[in-house]
This record gives structure tokens, C-alpha cells and sequence, in this order.
């Protein structure tokens, strides 16, 4: 299988990994300074495609310095350790929340058969990574890449591990700020079983307070900064008022999924492209939004 290449700039690749032959869904990143950086791993399943991104874009395995995932969410750094077994002069940098999880694996893995089912097993298991090869990055942590840095900002919501990796006016921001979709020029939410609706939103807002000129998503792909941050508060806010709605008309999430594909202007467009996949992902969505509302409403 060839891995094209993406050429952002002089210090920046990309590549599309294909995972499980899956197109435009996982973005992998590689940053160019005096260390070079790997941003994401995607799951285990697509550890080879990995590799060859690495080797076509130039680079041996021994020159990767730094393997940084945004979250450990199986998609996301699945591969983690796999790769990190290869990339023998690489320390892995994450959230302080996920440095138990990413060097004991059980939990991360059981959870994750709990919640995703056959899709984790998709995936394939992670390996342990040893606690020595580990970089813990508290918010406001600041990695040395030689010219420029990469600096840490905590953006929970979909996920109590996830970091918003800064460079310069770039931000490399996972699933902050939802699933990108270029050819409609939205970002539509994205959220686990347990999802904090006001840390998201939150996150959102502190990002959109720096001064960033570029994002990078993982799913999928480059996108400008002017006015992505405003389309996707609403977006998340519409389809919270939308779900809430739905649970006030005792529907079901399934039920409420098809409101939004009737209202939210291109959803449909992403259920075609990517099938069964995308439909469950944002079933998942609907399904994390009504149980913060849940918990929201056994507050009163």
C-alpha cells in the first residue's frame, strides 16, 4: 500500500493512514525542528501504514524523537506503544491523566472493549509503554523541538486526557473541536459515552482566545482558524438543543440522529461517505450528549 505524502510546509508532513482501509479518517502528523516529532499514532491495527508514512516521508524510525498524541482514545494513540517499540530514541509525551493508562494497559483496554465493542477490537489492543520512556505534560508544559516549541494546553471535555498541542500559531487540537470535514467546510461535534458539555464548550473558548492561524485535526485533515472556532460552538450548542429537544419528545438517540441528518446542513454528506462507521460515531455523539443532560438534570 503507498502512502501519499502531504507537504503543509517546510516543517510540517501529513499523511492519511488508512486505518482498516479507511480513507480521510485519521491524519497522521510529523513537525520538522531539531527533534522530530510523530502527532498521533492512530490504533494498532494500522501500525504497518504508520510505518510507512514515517519511511516515505523521509525519515527512519530512529530519527522519531517525540510521539505525542492528543488523547489516548484507541483512534488516536492506539498504536502507541507499537510504534514506540520501533522507534527506539523516541520518549512518548502525554496528559498526566493517561501516563498510568499508557504504561498499564488493562483498564484502557478493558474500558474500551466496554464502550466500543467490535470497533475496539477493529483496532487491535494496545501495548505497554515503559513508565522510563514516558514525558508527563502538565497544562502549560513546554516540549523543546529546537527553533520552536510545543506547548500543552489542557482542553477537556471529550476527554479528561486530551491536550491541544500548540506550535507557534498552529494548534494540532485531536477532537477539541470536533470531526472536520473539508469538502463541506464544517467541524461536527464528536463526543465519548461520558462527555462534560461545559468543559467542551469551555475549550473551545480558551482556544479561541490564542492567537492561531492554522488547526490540525485528526480527523481529518488542515483547516484555516478564521471563523472555525465560531462555526463550531454553534455546532455543538445546535445539536445539544437538538438532543435535548429529542429527550423532552421521549425519543431515542437513533431517533434524534435523524432529526439532525434532516436539519444540520451536510451530516448526511458524512453517513455517505464513510458508512456505517460515521452513522455509529455520531450515534456515540447523541448518546454522550444525553447523558450529560441526564446528569444535568439529576443536579435540580
Amino acid at each position: 500500500m503507498r502512502i501519499d505524502i502531504k507537504r503543509h510546509n517546510t516543517k510540517l508532513f501529513w499523511f492519511d493512514l488508512e486505518p482498516n482501509n479507511e480513507k480521510e479518517f485519521i491524519t497522521i502528523y510529523i513537525l520538522i525542528d531539531d527533534k522530530i516529532t510523530l502527532i498521533e499514532t492512530g490504533p494498532a491495527c494500522s501500525h504497518d501504514n504508520l510505518i510507512r508514512g514515517i519511511n516515505n516521508a523521509g525519515f527512519a524510525l530512529s530519527d522519531i524523537d517525540f510521539i505525542i498524541p492528543t488523547h489516548i482514545h484507541l483512534d488516536h494513540f492506539g498504536g502507541g506503544g507499537h510504534i514506540m517499540e520501533v522507534c527506539h530514541n523516541a520518549k512518548a509525551v502525554v496528559h498526566p491523566n493517561a501516563v498510568y493508562h499508557v504504561s498499564n494497559i488493562d483498564k484502557w483496554w478493558s474500558g474500551s472493549l466496554d464502550f466500543l465493542g467490535d470497533v475496539a477490537e477493529l483496532y487491535g489492543e494496545p501495548l505497554p509503554i515503559p513508565e522510563e520512556r514516558i514525558i508527563s505534560a502538565e497544562d502549560g508544559f513546554k516540549l523543546d523541538l529546537g527553533t520552536s516549541t510545543l506547548n500543552a494546553m489542557h482542553t477537556p471535555g471529550h476527554a479528561p486526557h486530551h491536550i491541544t498541542w500548540i506550535n507557534n500559531e498552529s494548534a494540532f487540537v485531536g477532537d477539541s473541536l470536533g470531526l472536520w470535514y473539508p469538502e463541506i467546510n464544517k467541524a461536527f461535534p464528536v463526543t465519548p459515552g461520558y462527555y462534560r458539555h461545559d468543559l467542551a464548550l469551555q475549550s473551545i473558548s480558551d482556544m479561541s482566545k490564542l492567537n492561531i492561524d492554522e488547526l490540525f485535526y485528526t480527523h481529518f485533515g488542515p483547516r484555516p482558524a478564521a471563523d472555525a472556532f465560531q462555526q463550531t460552538i454553534h455546532e455543538f450548542e445546535t445539536w445539544m438543543s437538538t438532543v435535548e429537544d429529542g429527550i423532552n419528545e421521549n425519543l431515542s438517540s437513533k431517533e434524534i440522529l435523524d432529526t439532525l441528518f434532516l436539519t444540520q446542513d451536510g451530516l448526511k454528506l458524512t453517513d455517505i461517505k464513510h458508512g456505517i462507521h460515521q452513522r455509529n460515531t455520531h450515534l456515540g455523539s447523541i448518546e454522550g450528549m444525553m447523558g450529560w443532560i441526564k446528569r444535568e438534570n439529576e443536579k435540580k
